[in-house]
């Protein structure tokens, strides 16, 4: 090798290592923290509607007298308010009566002007109580009776027109109690007059509904 060809290896041999100088690696960035990426990310905050606004349930209204097309169901919006002294029932079952029938004809005065919601009976689960109520409280299992309001999934009365389901009695039976029952006690010791070691003659069990005393006198009909 000449003295001359020295210099020349020196330096490929210079430019050789420089070549294989390994590549700088990228910096690893920090990882990000929770407050980070909340920072990071906009807060979406989304309100909640008050109950009373999203509540909703199904009523059967009577929107005028005359055949079964009068009646309508209609979807209600909005929680009832309760008054001192009431309750709210959430409805399991309903009750049909004469008197029922006779309100969707127009034949029963003690029912308001339609636009109105019909039913004197019927059987469920206290939901709320309003102030000053005391004997009723939320879970009880009761049977109502009133004059008009009942055939909705969600009905406010007050708790005196409630009573306590007995034990092993089902909401078919107790929806079904009340103003049979009731209207033939009232028939017997109320407007019979009838009192101990005295009879009645019961001579026809027919009616047009499974309620047939509503409309027939003592003597005549005892349906229970």
């Amino acid at each position: 090798m000449s003295g001359e060809d020295a210099p020349a290896q020196q330096q490929n041999a210079v430019d050789q290592k420089q070549d294989t100088k390994p590549a700088e690696e990228p910096k690893a960035e920090p990882p990000k923290t929770e407050s980070a990426e909340a920072a990071a990310t906009p807060a979406v905050t989304t309100e909640k509607a008050p109950e009373e606004e999203t509540f909703t349930y199904r009523s059967l209204v009577l929107t005028g007298y005359g055949g079964y097309d009068k009646v309508k169901l209609q979807v209600k919006k909005g929680k009832p308010v309760l008054k001192a002294g009431e309750v709210m029932v959430r409805v399991k079952v309903c009750g049909l009566n004469f008197a029922d029938l006779m309100a969707r004809q127009g034949l029963y005065d003690r029912l308001p002007s339609p636009p109105v919601t019909p039913g004197m009976e019927c059987s469920g689960v206290v939901e709320a109580v309003g102030e000053e109520v005391t004997d009723r409280k939320v879970g009880d299992k009761v049977m109502v009776l009133n004059r008009f309001g009942l055939w909705q999934e969600v009905a406010v009365v007050p708790a005196g027109h409630t009573f306590l389901i007995p034990e092993g009695m089902s909401f078919e039976e107790a929806a079904a109690l009340s103003v049979n029952y009731i209207t033939a006690y009232l028939m017997l010791f109320d407007f019979g007059n009838l009192r101990p070691n005295q009879s009645v003659l019961i001579h026809a069990a027919a009616g047009g509904s499974r309620n047939g005393m509503e409309h027939l006198h003592l003597g005549q009909c005892v349906w229970v």
